[in-house]
């Protein structure tokens, strides 16, 4: 039994971020999530989506190996469940930082990526 808070998805499920469970993970809760989410914590001209930045994202991996394409689409699919911390903030966070890392090797075996493919030249190049 979980023993840590959750937050209820899109989808309706009750999801433990602290306790990810990559069976649980699912694509329409991440793309829901991320669209309502803008980059850089709001502060643009105009709404630029967390979702929008990963399409392009895999979009400049046209070409690669599909995983790694894929890699480019999730790279940031743990922010639909943690949401994100500008990197000055994170900096002072190690605890979020863990965390965000355990949300990430979930996604990882959710759709059956190495953790490390998400750090991979190509996909860092492409953020």
């Amino acid at each position: 039994m979980k023993k840590t808070d959750w937050i209820q998805t899109y989808s309706g499920i009750a999801f433990f971020p602290m306790e990810p469970d990559p069976e649980l993970i699912l694509l329409p809760d991440i793309a829901h999530a991320l669209s309502n989410q803008c980059r850089f914590s709001g502060h643009v001209r105009k709404f630029y989506s967390v979702a929008q930045h990963c399409v392009e994202v895999a979009n400049l991996l046209k070409g690669q190996p599909p995983h790694i394409q894929l890699a480019g689409l999730l790279h940031d699919a743990s922010e639909a469940y943690l949401v994100d911390l500008p990197k000055p903030l994170k900096r002072k966070m190690p605890d979020y930082v863990t965390v965000e890392k355990g949300m990430m090797e979930a996604i990882s075996k959710r759709f059956g990526l190495s953790f490390v493919t998400f750090d991979s030249p190509p996909v860092h190049d492409a953020d």
